[in-house]
């Protein structure tokens, strides 16, 4: 029946659905029902008078086509009505609730990590010191993770089982600390040693290792290693260095004592505690009673290490230390699960603030 019926009427049809929806209020909707159902020059009035003149033959299937057409119009024409009305009420509804008096809602900002504010926050700590910052990838080759670092060969740290090797290249792994960054750093600057005097950083950053995530451990997080290369350079110098960091972070009268341990890459190897800056040293749940917690490792440089990165370990000495971002931020905060840094609970993060 449309070829009854003019190409602009047709065409006018077609529009209707797309013009309606375009229809943000009551008034543009009133001059949409104007041009299209109103009494006079509107399309539907056209339409009648366009029945008036037509061959009596066509009167019927044209009224029909007619009819129908106005009636899909007029339908959509009052449910769009029925939707505009609704939201007006809405509208209006939520205006006698507006207090003027109320500040203007704040939109919410985007923010570090607590993570990656406390490893600002540590480097920020050395640099006074003259330390800058190393970076290194996170996928990294056996020699620079383990073989420059007088790992052996059987230790426990190269099986699959505790690393996580790359399938397709199999010498190439997701490296399990960031001291491979003080390798790659040797490496570079041992033609210049000389010349520079030493050289001290840090390297910050993502490790990973095959551990079970529960409430202490993930098989992704990050540290913090420091190294320092010089001459002369003693455990005096790693522990006035530290008692200074340490300090700095938990507080002015600040504790710290070494305990003897073993790490390939340095030697004579340490553990440094801190007298627990919760509960002020006198004994709580963090540092289960003691007054002490333990907060990273360190010692001096192996010789080896230096000779793999070609440093005459008779004419330079350094020190190294490595602690681990999420077990401070813990401590800090007092948070019993290391799962929930990772969650993104936005309640959650929000009260991290002490970590800067």
């Amino acid at each position: 029946m449309d070829h009854l019926l003019p190409t602009e009427i047709i065409e006018a049809g077609r529009a209707f659905p797309e013009a309606l929806a375009a229809c943000g209020d009551l008034d543009a909707l009133l001059r949409l029902k104007g041009a299209y159902v109103g009494r006079d020059g509107s399309h539907a009035a056209r339409l009648m008078e366009l029945l008036k003149t037509a061959p009596k033959e066509q009167k019927r299937d044209l009224g029909a086509a007619i009819n129908g057409l106005k009636q899909q119009w007029e339908e959509g024409l009052k449910v769009r009505q029925a939707e505009l009305e609704a939201a007006k009420k809405h509208l209006n509804a939520l205006a006698d609730r507006w207090d003027p008096s109320l500040p203007p809602p704040v939109p919410a900002r985007g923010a570090l990590h607590p993570l990656n504010r406390l490893m600002d926050r540590l480097v920020e700590v050395f640099r006074p010191l003259g330390f800058h910052v190393e970076e290194g990838p996170e996928v990294e080759t056996e020699a620079h993770n383990f073989d420059g670092l007088n790992i052996p060969e059987d230790h426990p740290a190269k099986a699959s089982s505790d690393t996580f090797y790359l399938a397709a290249h199999p010498a190439l792994l997701l490296r399990t600390h960031t001291s491979p960054v003080q390798v790659r750093t040797l490496l570079r600057v041992a033609p210049q040693l000389a010349a520079g005097g030493g050289i001290r950083f840090l390297a910050p950053g993502r490790v990973y290792r095959k551990d079970e995530i529960d409430p202490t451990h993930s098989p992704m997080f990050h540290q913090v290693e420091g190294m320092l290369v010089g001459r002369g350079i003693g455990m005096q110098h790693l522990k006035g260095t530290l008692e200074y960091a340490l300090r700095a972070l938990f507080g002015p009268h600040t504790e710290i004592r070494l305990r003897p341990s073993y790490f390939p890459f340095v030697e004579p190897g340490c553990e440094v505690d801190v007298s627990c800056p919760l509960c002020e040293a006198k004994g709580c749940r963090v540092c289960k009673g003691s007054g002490w917690v333990e907060i990273l490792g360190a010692g001096l440089i192996h010789p080896n290490v230096l000779r793999y990165a070609g440093i005459d370990p008779a004419e330079w000495s350094g020190w190294a230390f490595g602690m681990g971002v999420e077990r401070m931020a813990m401590m800090l905060s007092q948070t019993p699960d290391l799962r929930l840094f990772f969650e993104n609970d936005q309640r959650f993060l929000n009260t991290m603030g002490g970590l800067d």
